[in-house]
């Protein structure tokens, strides 16, 4: 991998992990990665943080530097620098944009229109449906999926988007050649092998340390157009999520919970303060000025899926109320209040005035 001297600079700097912004001030200050690289041999330094060694040991023996970069060669990582036509346009309009990006996967799908799904690593069977659900959807409408890789809501999303055939981006806190969690290996590799991309701001072999997540949620949002928060407390990473999504100007759409749970407190929250609740996967089309979708017919459930089915055929005699439809089902409340929630986002029902569910086209 041949890079100019400038860019070589660039990704010293990254080895010390030195936050975009404060990069910024830096070459605003001084002109040039390069010269910083000249006043660092002059005795002046940047960083103080526990990373701060491997900008003095890239420094006095570039050879290092040249075997990271044949070796990221080798991994199939691209570097994609903040004025490359490759670089995300969206993302370069934030306030603190990654002045480095570290890449596998198709890179071109970083400049689709996107939308972000977040919410907590443990997430109730209502959100994690939910989570798929709005993904899969999302994704037929022709929307890339933009997420964490963590477990729970993050996991969820991305495995909704690859069922139905979509395209995803994970957007780690740790370097590619230590992808985290462990668990998702797999799902790292199943984004890559189905087209999509993942990302991240830290060298391949970067850890996956605490501060490094913050910084990664601005990166999600600044991806993408809007942000779903599907399940999170309040104080939580979803909720950093959403108020960097709200700083960049983006979207905010909450899937609403049931009052009381601990993981419906940050969604039940923002949308008290304007964010725009789902009711159906339309809901986010016609916010990003996509066609809404207008099914004539009910789709019939696959059989695979024999609770939608039985749902779909009780709706099929009347329009019916959450007691009714539970003595024609047999479904527990919670099992019952989450498949209705995945039909409506899907478009095969509708909730009217009085929580009376009806086909869409009847």
């Amino acid at each position: 991998m041949t890079l100019s001297k400038e860019r070589r600079c660039l990704v010293w700097l990254s080895c010390a992990e030195i936050a975009a912004d404060r990069v910024q001030k830096l070459l605003a200050a001084q002109g040039s990665a390069t010269a910083l690289w000249e006043q660092f041999g002059q005795g002046k330094r940047f960083s103080k943080n526990g990373e701060a060694n491997r900008i003095l040991t890239y420094y006095h023996r570039e050879s290092v530097l040249d075997s990271l970069l044949e070796r990221m060669e080798k991994q199939g990582i691209q570097l994609l620098f903040s004025d490359d036509a490759l670089y995300p346009t969206l993302l370069k309009s934030i306030d603190d944009p990654p002045y480095l990006l570290y890449c596998m996967g198709d890179a071109t799908v970083l400049n689709r229109l996107s939308v972000a799904v977040v919410g907590t690593r443990h997430p109730s069977g209502y959100g994690a449906d939910m989570a798929k659900s709005i993904a899969g959807d999302l994704s037929e409408a022709g929307v890339c999926i933009v997420s964490g890789l963590a477990i729970g809501i993050d996991a969820n999303a991305h495995t909704g988007a690859l069922q139905k055939g979509g395209t995803t981006v994970a957007v780690l806190g740790s370097g590619l050649g230590t992808p985290y969690p462990p668990e998702n290996t797999g799902l790292f590799h199943e984004i890559l092998n189905s087209g999509g991309a993942v990302i991240t701001e830290y060298l391949p072999d970067a850890r996956p340390l605490s501060f490094h997540f913050p910084h990664r949620n601005r990166i999600i949002s600044g991806l993408c157009r809007g942000i779903v928060f599907v399940e999170g407390r309040i104080k939580s990473g979803g909720m950093i999520t959403v108020r960097t999504a709200l700083d960049q100007g983006r979207d905010v759409f909450a899937v609403p919970g049931n009052i009381g749970q601990y993981y419906a407190e940050g969604p039940n929250a923002i949308i008290r303060e304007g964010a725009v609740m789902i009711t159906s996967v339309d809901d986010i089309l016609d916010e990003l000025g996509l066609k809404k979708s207008a099914p004539d017919t009910v789709q019939e459930a696959k059989p695979s899926d024999p609770v939608s089915a039985a749902i779909l055929r009780a709706l099929a005699k009347e329009a019916m109320g959450m007691d009714t439809l539970q003595t024609e089902t047999g479904l527990t409340t919670d099992k019952l209040i989450a498949q209705l929630c995945m039909l409506e986002i899907s478009g095969d029902i509708k909730r009217e005035s009085g929580n009376m569910y009806r086909l869409t086209n009847h």
